[in-house]
């Protein structure tokens, strides 16, 4: 496995960091298709769906800059990582109590809302000392192959494992169905942690941290990078495009439709498959276009999918809407996390992935409730139409910023 790389501390940690993304993956398989769905049976509203996308976007917010300051104190990526992501992970025993404990709707709906949003805290700075670690512990030549096959084998896993969700949720009676998938996704959570403690990481030579600004001097030199404030303002207005409907899939599939959970995971399985088949061509196709290009194709190919969406009420319909988006979401998150290491030195990575994110995180934050807003105020299908209008014109915005970089092909 990973027999390309030629260093054997690279190739170990490309393998290590393959079983811990697998094993993470599988957590992210049996929850992530159904937090709307579990937020629903306890008695979350329409409301409390939109706080459950805007809320957690708004804690990893204010979480970015401190995280970044933080993570800047250790001699290395690691530590912070570990600490942080057990923080993080032990949130799902929390969940699994929740279900069972005997409570008013509106009390677990606020604990939920309340308890995924401060998870999002130390998850905040798990991401970010993670973002930086890959970057300094794999060489860019080889990065895009190492994550493509890393991101192949994570799908498939988390493909599988949705599969077997969506059955088990509909097999078995609430609350006992959530509480031990929380149990279990905590249990391979566990698992992904002891391999990600295995990472042997390649600090930064101390003459390039020690030469490079920190604090409050590093946020201020980030923002004078044009390459990047480029890229984050178009990251920021393609992610209005995919932030304004995000509340609103769960409403047309599980309050307007009523589909079931097998339903909700089919729609992952399908775009699962898909990004499975297409990471190695994206992969591919990075290499032969670039990152900005594929990020824009991969955008504009969004477009239509609230469009249809909207004028098309059949779960089939959206079950090959969801294989597509598989496709094209591939290559965007492949391009979009190359892209931002691409355009990141290493040396203050952290504080340029905290900005990146907090960009990333304003969107979340404003455009699902405004999403929601729309919604009730003039329906579900005129907020779906006003989504297309959005993606189109956030289409075109990111093109033009990403037209005007004509320094990415310049040494950093």
């Amino acid at each position: 496995m990973c027999e390309y790389i030629p260093d054997p501390v690279e190739r170990k940690n490309a393998v290590t960091s393959l079983i811990d993304g697998s094993l993470y993956s599988v957590m992210a398989g049996l929850t992530t298709p159904f937090w709307g769905a579990f937020a629903v049976k306890l008695g979350a509203s329409d409301y409390f769906l939109g706080l459950l996308t805007s809320l957690p976007a708004l804690a990893g917010l204010l979480a970015q800059v401190p995280s970044a300051l933080l993570i800047d104190k250790f001699e290395n990526r690691l530590k912070p990582t570990l600490v942080a992501s057990i923080i993080h992970r032990t949130f799902f025993v929390a969940f699994a109590l929740l279900a069972l404990v005997p409570a008013p709707a509106e009390i677990k709906s606020w604990a939920f809302v309340l308890a995924f949003a401060i998870m999002n805290v130390p998850g905040t700075m798990a991401g970010i000392a993670w973002t930086a670690m890959m970057g300094e512990m794999f060489t860019p030549e080889l990065r895009g192959r190492i994550f493509g096959e890393r991101n192949m084998i994570c799908t498939l896993v988390s493909l599988v494992s949705t599969m077997v969700a969506g059955v088990f949720l509909d097999l078995v009676a609430w609350p006992v169905n959530y509480a031990v998938l929380y149990l279990v996704s905590y249990g391979f959570l566990l698992g992904s942690w002891a391999y990600l403690r295995k990472l042997e990481e390649r600090p930064l030579d101390p003459g390039e941290r020690k030469g490079a600004p920190s604090g409050l001097s590093a946020i201020r030199e980030t923002l004078r990078d044009l390459r990047f404030v480029r890229f984050i303002l178009a990251v920021f207005v393609i992610h209005l495009g995919f932030h304004f409907p995000a509340a609103l899939w769960t409403i047309l599939w599980v309050k307007v439709m009523g589909l079931s959970n097998t339903w909700l995971g089919m729609f992952s399985i399908g775009a699962g498959v898909a990004s499975f088949l297409a990471y190695k061509k994206w992969g591919y196709w990075s290499e032969k276009w670039g990152n900005p290009k594929v990020l824009v194709l991969t955008t504009g190919a969004h477009i239509l999918f609230p469009l249809v969406y909207a004028h098309w009420r059949s779960p089939y319909v959206y079950l090959g809407l969801n294989v597509l988006a598989g496709f094209f979401g591939a290559g965007f998150a492949l391009s979009l996390f190359n892209g931002l290491l691409d355009v990141s030195p290493r040396a203050t990575r952290p504080y340029y992935v905290s900005l990146f994110n907090v960009v990333v995180g304003l969107s979340g934050f404003v455009w699902p409730v405004a999403g929601v807003w729309f919604y009730e105020s003039f329906g579900l299908t005129p907020a779906l139409d006003l989504s297309f209008a959005v993606r189109v014109i956030a289409t075109v915005a990111a093109a033009v910023l990403l037209g005007l970089m004509p320094l990415g092909r310049q040494a950093r």
